[in-house]
């Protein structure tokens, strides 16, 4: 009777220190082999077996490969029946190779890391801001090699290995990154926030859906994909966000800062880009670090905030005024290449680097002029918005139009009724004046 063993062979290793994974076909005394996609590590093998064979311990792969397997003894009794008596050991494993490829159990599974690898690369070709996601994947990455696989599979993508990721991001963890020239750069990494950890989580579910997107088509009939891990597996909840404004006068003491005060070009960067984040209403640093030179027209920033652009039907468009406090900064920043307003793309390789990188500064900013909270460029925003309701005492409906927020009541509104940036205009005018005024 014809039966099926997963086989790893000790002659056949790689250059690279792997070694192949086959379904082995046993017929008639003799042995045909059917190729997997798999290659396997030293750590996924238990190596105390005769006759240079190995036994894989490697419990995914296992079950993988046992329902295949599954398929394969199903084939064997519907398929052939008495036929089978016509074939060697090697044309059954031949048999079976082109009856998996038939029935959607073949070789030929999706390898997540590269599909979001190539995602990211068609979402750049876009010019959209994808550089959280490509962090995201990183990491994926970085927990892969942690459990010794040599790829990911989709299919073993389930809730329990999201669960296991969440708990290798919550903990210290070394990882080696190539840096601007190449070479690589050992770093510890503490353990993530909750928030963190939510933001990486959704960047794998919105590359899992996009997967699902491309290879599963209802309408065809075609379910390459067969299951959905976000049904078991939650994101972290998070706690409302803790309050992070800064008070109007410690405002007006970064704005009046000198350069000359600091001894980092990163400071000086931070402390302008705060200001700038603060005096366009609450601007986004990503967006600030994105915004093309064609985007500033008629003494006006016209733009799409890169947050919400692809979920919104208006593609959160926003206007706002350049007043002539931002003006010296503009000619300060300026991108000789043409291409955007700000020359922060020359000095950081993307927005995710730019932003840590005025984090980082402002940390320093705010203990040389005493400022006892922990900066950070969110600050930014949410100051404006404190100063505006509070003091300048600007509805909130209108501080959520100013920060490009969407408000639910008012989207039957939002159909019908043409934009005006007036009112936009006269709120930041009012913020920035109360700041300037306090002294």
């Amino acid at each position: 009777m014809a039966t099926f063993k997963i086989s790893v062979f000790r002659h056949q290793v790689r250059e690279d220190g792997k070694y192949p994974v086959s379904i082995r076909v046993y017929w008639k005394r003799q042995y045909g082999y059917i190729k997997t996609e798999y290659y396997v590590t030293i750590h996924q093998i238990n190596q105390n077996k005769k006759k240079g064979a190995f036994e894989l311990k490697d419990n995914l792969i296992i079950s993988e490969l046992s329902d295949r397997i599954k398929l394969l003894e199903d084939a064997k009794v519907k398929r052939l029946g008495i036929k089978i008596h016509n074939y060697t050991a090697k044309q059954l494993a031949r048999f079976f190779e082109q009856y998996l490829k038939e029935s959607g159990g073949d070789t030929d599974r999706i390898d997540f890391i590269d599909f979001a690898r190539n995602y990211i690369k068609e979402k750049k070709e876009d010019k959209k801001d994808v550089s959280r996601i490509y962090i995201s994947v990183n990491s994926l990455e970085d927990y892969v090699k942690d459990c010794k696989w040599s790829a990911l599979y989709i299919d073993q993508l389930t809730s329990g290995f999201l669960s296991g990721f969440e708990k290798f991001l919550r903990k210290e963890r070394t990882i080696i990154r190539n840096n601007q020239f190449g070479k690589p750069v050992t770093t510890i990494h503490k353990p993530v926030s909750d928030t963190t950890v939510a933001n990486y989580m959704t960047d794998v579910r919105t590359l899992f859906n996009a997967a699902l997107n491309m290879y599963n088509d209802d309408e065809k009939g075609i379910t390459k994909i067969h299951h959905y891990p976000f049904k078991k597996y939650h994101l972290p909840k998070l706690l409302p966000t803790k309050k992070r404004n800064l008070p109007s006068d410690e405002i007006l003491k970064i704005i009046e800062s000198r350069d000359e005060m600091f001894s980092s070009q990163r400071d000086i960067l931070a402390k302008d880009v705060f200001i700038l984040s603060f005096s366009l209403a609450g601007m986004n640093c990503i967006d600030l670090y994105n915004l093309e030179l064609q985007e500033y027209k008629n003494g006006r920033f016209t733009y799409n905030r890169t947050k919400t652009e692809g979920r919104r039907s208006d593609s959160a468009l926003i206007s706002i005024k350049v007043e002539p406090e931002i003006l010296q900064y503009i000619q300060k920043y300026k991108d000789n290449t043409g291409k955007k307003v700000f020359d922060f793309h020359n000095r950081y390789a993307n927005s995710h680097g730019f932003v840590s990188a005025v984090d980082k500064g402002l940390k320093n900013v705010v203990k040389i002029l005493n400022i006892d909270v922990p900066l950070s460029s969110y600050y930014a925003r949410h100051s404006w918005a404190t100063i505006a309701r509070n003091k300048c005492k600007i509805s909130k409906s209108d501080v959520d139009e100013c920060l490009n927020h969407v408000v639910p009541e008012n989207k039957m509104a939002d159909i019908y009724v043409e934009k005006d940036w007036s009112f936009v205009d006269d709120s930041n005018r009012k913020v920035l004046n109360y700041v300037m005024e306090i002294s």
